[in-house]
């Protein structure tokens, strides 16, 4: 796959006319209304260990989406996170502290064996004996501590895929996810008034508190309990440029808020089993935790505090993406069920996209190549056709020709299997002449090229096309087209000429932005994106 220009195309703007519980399942789950938990994803989700920087955390857990910090650990160096996989049997007796039960834990040390304060829920740590990698090694260890200090033990456990290793300088202990079915989470301790207490995770900052598990898994993950109003500090200027305008930044918050709020429920609780349903990449939203705040974000969260989009009484999902092309879709042509709040409108105001137009250009072996790895099967391909498309320039249905066989792509699928940032676009082949159009005039409709034309702008100045433009892009009252100058060489390659960056459905983030700039204001870019809807908090 090629991009001119390394993807970025230059082109001119041409107006024309112009329920699991922690301890026991019989718990009922409440939600506090406050907290998400967030699947870091992007960096710390199943990998070998993770390390919380900060010298002092509060340990605690959440029972019930109900909080409770039950001591302060401290560590010069930070604290590692490791999956713990031995053989282990535990003390039956239980202690109510790390300091409790780390003396005992000592005290069977000088017994030649390794033993470990565990945190297995609030308030309540045990005490495991290390048998090492096998069971014949636990015995073995058994075989020390046995009758002694009136200590009596539990059975041999192997691996159960939930015990974590937490190393600091002065603090060592394991955590046993399984036995409460909870993790402990961590919280900065130690801040001043002055400071925003964060959990620092090396490469990024969180406001909140952290829970590290396996999860049944042989590696570690992080996952960020937050309150949703501060987790949309870290999204809103992950997702759109905090230097854009104030009120597009408000229609990023109020559609990353009602997002996060359809795709998780609000609880602070542990679940072994499934950690997270809202992740912190693209495949949701992209959050980049305290780092990535700004002021100017910030404050578009705090203004629009609690708002969300809703349809008929229900928060709708309020899908977004970075770049329309000129016009959205309606969600039914790109994926399956039509919603009345997702339809296609015009995006007219999007004249500084912050994905540009682009070229896209295939040899007839690449074409069959990429189908070949989807399971397509087409022989010497011979043609490129768009069957259908929408009335917002998006290809529908796309037949791929081969001498005896063909492919035929529909909606988001083009999309993906080609590569392509957008279904917005035209096949040049070779012969073509893309930039040609009708003009009307008073002695008629004659054909041009936008190429060999002058265009005259809506400031009334008269000028010549730049003839080093990859692209023409004509804005007309309802759509924005393109243009390219110029067709392939080649009968071999076909060139995807486009516009847009993303799915097409709901809010474009660049068209948001242009809308903010002509003064229109979040409400109403809102209502625009969103046919039919009312802003409610």
């Amino acid at each position: 796959m090629k991009f001119t220009k390394e993807g970025i195309i230059r082109f001119i703007i041409i107006p024309l006319c112009m329920i699991l519980a922690l301890s026991n399942v019989h718990i009922v789950q409440a939600a506090d209304l406050k907290h998400i938990r967030v699947g870091l994803k992007s960096l710390y989700n199943e990998v070998a260990s993770i390390t919380i920087k900060n010298e002092q955390l509060s340990i605690g857990y959440s029972v019930n989406s109900d909080y409770k910090q039950d001591e302060v650990l401290k560590s010069s160096s930070g604290f590692m996170f490791t999956p713990f996989s031995s053989y282990c049997f535990a003390l039956d007796k239980t202690f109510t502290s790390y300091q409790s039960a780390n003396s005992v834990a000592k005290t069977l040390g000088n017994l030649g064996v390794t033993a470990y304060p565990v945190s297995v829920y609030r308030k309540t740590w045990k005490v495991y004996v290390i048998g090492g990698s096998s069971n014949a090694e636990a015995k073995k260890a058994y075989e020390k501590v046995k009758g002694k200090f009136g200590f009596t033990y539990g059975s041999i456990q192997s691996d159960n895929k939930h015990r974590i290793l937490v190393k600091g300088s002065s603090h060592t202990f394991l955590i046993d996810g399984k036995v409460k079915n909870a993790y402990p989470q961590f919280e900065a301790a130690g801040a001043t008034n002055t400071e925003t207490s964060t959990v620092d995770l090396g490469q990024r900052k969180y406001r909140g508190r952290i829970e590290i598990g396996c999860y049944g898994k042989s590696k570690v993950t992080a996952v960020n309990v937050v309150n949703i109003e501060h987790y949309l500090y870290g999204v809103v200027p992950s997702e759109m440029s905090a230097s854009w305008p104030v009120e597009a930044l408000k229609v990023q918050a109020v559609c990353a808020r009602g997002y996060a709020m359809k795709t998780t429920s609000f609880s602070s609780m542990s679940n072994i089993t499934s950690p997270y349903t809202l992740g912190d990449t693209a495949s949701n939203q992209v959050y980049r935790g305290y780092n990535q705040e700004s002021a100017n974000s910030n404050k578009a969260v705090n203004e629009t505090s609690g708002e969300t989009l809703q349809y008929n009484g229900e928060i709708i999902s309020t899908y977004y993406f970075s770049t329309s092309g000129g016009s959205t879709e309606a969600v039914e042509d790109v994926w399956t069920q039509a919603l009345p709040y997702l339809r296609s409108v015009s995006d007219i105001y999007e004249t500084t996209p912050a994905k540009k137009p682009w070229l896209t250009t295939y040899s007839a072996s690449e074409l069959k190549s990429l189908l070949s790895k989807k399971d397509y099967s087409v022989d010497v391909v011979k043609d490129v056709i768009p069957e259908i498309k929408t009335a917002s320039g998006r290809v529908y249905s796309l037949r791929i020709q081969g001498e005896k066989s063909y492919a035929s792509l529909q909606k988001d699928s083009i999309r993906s299997i080609l590569s392509l940032p957008s279904s917005k676009f035209k096949i040049v082949k070779y012969g073509d002449i893309p930039d040609k159009v009708s003009v009307k005039s008073k002695q008629g409709t004659t054909t041009r090229q936008i190429q060999t034309s002058y265009i005259k702008s809506e400031s009334g100045q008269v000028a010549k096309t730049g003839a080093d433009l990859d692209q023409y892009i004509v804005k007309s009252a309802e759509n924005i087209s393109n243009y390219p100058k110029s067709a392939p060489s080649s009968k071999n390659t076909y060139v995807f000429a486009g516009m847009g960056y993303g799915h097409g459905i709901g809010m474009s983030q660049s068209g948001a932005k242009g809308m903010a700039l002509a003064g229109f204001t979040y409400k109403e870019i809102l209502t625009h994106y969103y046919t039919g809807t009312k802003i409610v908090e």
